[in-house]
């Protein structure tokens, strides 16, 4: 299965490359989200061999899991077409979880359902009918679960890029250019919604360290302690406050939200 999944996201990759290859910035978005593909299957192979609800489950079972991963961005390379076109109206989740639903291979809910809803907020997971309709409450589990590793592993990959390559940064600030005066300062809308155990909304408009507040809220929304661990191995996690410090010229809050993010990281019980 994992080797239908490779195939499979190559031919939809160079499809979106043969669109796209006379423009310079959404080719570089395609080939980001490529390397993106495989970093987050890096990702998810950690979590996969730690996490202890896997660890008597069948080598089938595992393939499945790590297919449900390596896809969950499918359609970003449809999305990045459309974007191509002028259409800007994708959710590359929904779409990659239904276009999924067309391939037998891959039509297993515990593949589509994940990935339909790994960039929104879990709770769009539980209020989905499908998911509240599965009447099997073992399968049910599978599903919420291995929506946690695929969320887990994207967030993962995410921040380490954002942590590690300041030259993709555009992607996920969403400017090119930074005015410490205004990107510096947190607005209060951020300020309402940073202690409360959630992740924070990105704001069309948000300044540069309201969005590196964002970012760090995902630590909030992260499941398995060996995503933790594996932050840390990676460094991700103090690099990720020292920007946020060299960045927020708000100096009370940057001292509350880095407190309060180190101890709800230290603190949190997160799944074994």
């Amino acid at each position: 299965m994992l080797k239908e999944a490779y195939d499979l996201l190559e031919i939809e990759y160079k499809k979106c490359l043969s669109s796209v290859h006379n423009n310079k910035d959404l080719k570089a978005y395609a080939e980001e989200k490529h390397r993106h593909s495989m970093q987050v299957m890096g990702a998810g192979n950690y979590l996969i061999k730690r996490i202890e609800w896997l660890s008597n489950k069948s080598a089938d079972f595992i393939e499945l899991v790590k297919t449900a991963v390596f896809l969950h961005d499918i359609c970003r390379f449809r999305e990045i077409t459309l974007l191509f076109q002028g259409s800007k109206n994708f959710d590359h989740g929904v779409q990659g979880g239904e276009f999924l639903r067309t391939i037998p291979l891959f039509n297993d809910i515990r593949i589509w359902l994940p990935i339909r809803h790994h960039g929104h907020l879990i709770e769009s997971l539980y209020e989905d009918a499908d998911y509240q309709n599965i009447a099997d409450k073992i399968l049910q589990e599978e599903v919420k679960q291995i929506c946690f590793i695929i969320r887990d592993a994207d967030k993962i990959a995410n921040l380490h890029m954002f942590a590690s390559e300041s030259a993709q940064w555009p992607l996920f600030l969403g400017k090119n250019t930074y005015e410490p005066q205004v990107d510096g300062r947190i607005s209060d809308i951020i300020k309402q919604n940073a202690f409360k155990d959630i992740t924070v909304p990105r704001l069309a408009d948000a300044s540069v360290a309201d969005r590196i507040v964002s970012l760090l809220s995902w630590y909030t929304d992260i499941n398995y302690q060996s995503a933790i661990d594996f932050c840390h191995v990676l460094g991700v996690t103090e690099k990720m406050l020292q920007i946020f410090a060299e960045h927020c010229i708000d100096d009370d809050f940057k001292a509350q939200y880095s407190a309060y993010i180190t101890n709800f990281i230290a603190t949190h019980q997160y799944l074994k």
